[in-house]
């Protein structure tokens, strides 16, 4: 029982910490921002965040980090399972409430990165997958296809974030299978 609360406290302090890193992230660059100020407006000891993070470049890479393994998790997930309609429309549904719920680091990350750091680590570690496509489509298409999809894809997450979520995930899901899945049928 004790563990289950010390999980729960790390949780939430961790939770705080980010909500307030998003909200100084929106006014300010990174590098103008400092521990104390951001322990100061998230009211946590500045010795408690230096027990997650060497400072806010690390949890920013963190959380980077975090988001990039979440995303390869349900790609995983996704590989494992058979490639049909249902299985797909489950994880772009899953991807889009993923983004929704973590809004303000997602629009920083993916629509206010200046430096795109992030959209690169992304679509790195996503062509380090298996992707999801079956045997009759030549390598040479893939080799192709994967990074046009993937640049597609984020580029209508970041279309979404800019509009304010105006289309639900389930529905947004539906629109980029379809489009996804009338690109990879040209190529079969």
């Amino acid at each position: 029982m004790q563990e289950q609360k010390i999980d729960r406290r790390i949780r939430k302090t961790k939770s705080t910490l980010l909500r307030c890193l998003t909200e100084l992230m929106s006014k300010k660059k990174i590098n103008a921002i400092t521990v104390t100020e951001l322990t100061d407006l998230a009211d946590v000891n500045r010795s408690t965040f230096y027990l997650y993070y060497k400072d806010i470049f690390d949890m920013v890479e963190q959380i980077e980090t975090e988001m990039i393994e979440d995303f390869i998790e349900a790609f995983g997930k996704l590989n494992n399972e058979k490639n049909n309609y249902t299985n797909l429309l489950s994880f772009y549904t899953y991807i889009f409430e993923y983004v929704q719920n973590n809004a303000g680091m997602c629009n920083i990350l993916l629509v206010n990165d200046i430096d795109s750091s992030f959209i690169e680590k992304f679509k790195n570690a996503i062509i380090q997958t298996k992707p999801p496509f079956d045997e009759s489509v030549p390598k040479i298409k893939i080799h192709f296809l994967r990074p046009f999809i993937i640049s597609g894809f984020i580029g209508v997450v970041q279309q979404w974030l800019k509009d304010g979520f105006n289309v639900s995930p389930k529905s947004m899901a539906i629109i980029i299978l379809e489009m996804t899945q009338n690109i990879a049928n040209t190529y079969n």
